[in-house]
């Protein structure tokens, strides 16, 4: 069933995402929020894997084996040319994907967090508990600025404890498999140690500490993707979605102009739904995606985001 909201709704994103920053509008604040809500899609759920660092071209079947089938799987959307952000560092490229805008919007343009415009760009995880505030979320992260800076606020877990790639796929089969500490309907994690390991040894499938991660990481993915099919074969329905922040040449990943650093790795994978599958993804396009997914148009959001839904029609 779709629900219809209109005027008598037209004030609750201004009235959640209000700061006392003067920053916290814009001109799409401005419009009347036009909210639809499709309910039996709100039961959906979502699993976001952030890899950082991935090097496109290390997409291999020696390397990363389950990541490689995966790419050629008829149900996935899969690209190795995701366009990252002009701005190559961390921080920029997590806020767009999390936000759903690109840096000069969100002001996030180093790993400082100096000065971010979340409030008037938030994540798409507040559209989301916005809508719906019994929605479970959860953010499992190594690089704890993602969690300190962008979303430990407006996340029902989000632990900010520094844990390392191992700690947070086991926090994360625990929460997907035993609901602890609660049974999560929106998920993403991050995993840091192969951007550790691209900045001390070099961001190549020649450099063994490099493969050798990538290798361990595609095992995570791999048991984390066996778990939600799982969970899907109870009735669940998800979509499951790997994403990079950006690639790396020797042992840094700044200079914007190349190839091997400015383009990554997406996935997306559902066994029912249809991608875009000529559409050249950018970090911009996760957070409409995911919002689509779970049934929910707001003009507002529509308006702010510079991101386009994966999902065809």
């Amino acid at each position: 069933m779709k629900i219809n909201y209109s005027l008598a709704l037209v004030l609750f994103l201004s009235v959640l995402f209000s700061c006392e920053k003067n920053t916290c509008t814009d001109d799409c604040n401005l419009i009347t929020n036009v909210l639809e809500i499709d309910s039996a899609k709100l039961n959906r759920k979502v699993l976001v894997i952030g890899l950082d660092g991935v090097r496109s071209d290390a997409m291999q079947q020696n390397s990363s084996p389950f990541l490689h089938s995966l790419s050629v799987a008829n149900e996935v959307y899969y690209t190795a040319s995701h366009g990252v952000e002009l701005i190559t560092y961390s921080g920029p490229n997590w806020s767009s994907i999390l936000t759903g805008v690109h840096y000069a919007k969100h002001q996030v343009d180093d790993n400082s967090f100096a000065n971010p415009n979340y409030c008037a760009y938030p994540t798409f995880f507040e559209y989301i508990e916005g809508v719906d505030s019994t929605i479970n979320t959860a953010s499992i992260v190594n690089w704890t600025p993602i969690n300190t800076h962008i979303l430990s606020s407006v996340t029902d877990f989000a632990p900010q404890a520094a844990i390392n790639d191992l700690e947070v796929y086991e926090q994360a089969q625990s929460l997907l498999i035993n609901a602890a500490p609660l049974d999560a309907d929106l998920v993403f994690l991050h995993f840091d140690e192969l951007d550790a390991a691209g900045h001390s040894y070099g961001f190549s499938l020649e450099v063994p500490e490099y493969a050798a991660t990538l290798n361990a990481l595609d095992g995570y993915v791999e048991n984390l993707y066996h778990t939600i099919e799982a969970k899907r074969l109870t009735g669940e329905d998800w979509l499951f979605m790997v994403v990079s922040d950006h690639g790396g040449d020797g042992t840094g990943h700044g200079d914007a102009s190349n190839p091997y650093i400015n383009q990554t790795i997406f996935f997306a994978q559902h066994p029912s739904l249809d991608f875009k599958s000529q559409h050249n993804s950018n970090q911009t396009d996760l957070a409409p995606t995911i919002i689509d997914f779970l049934g929910i148009s707001s003009s507002v959001f529509d308006c702010k985001t510079d991101g386009i839904s994966l999902l065809e029609e």
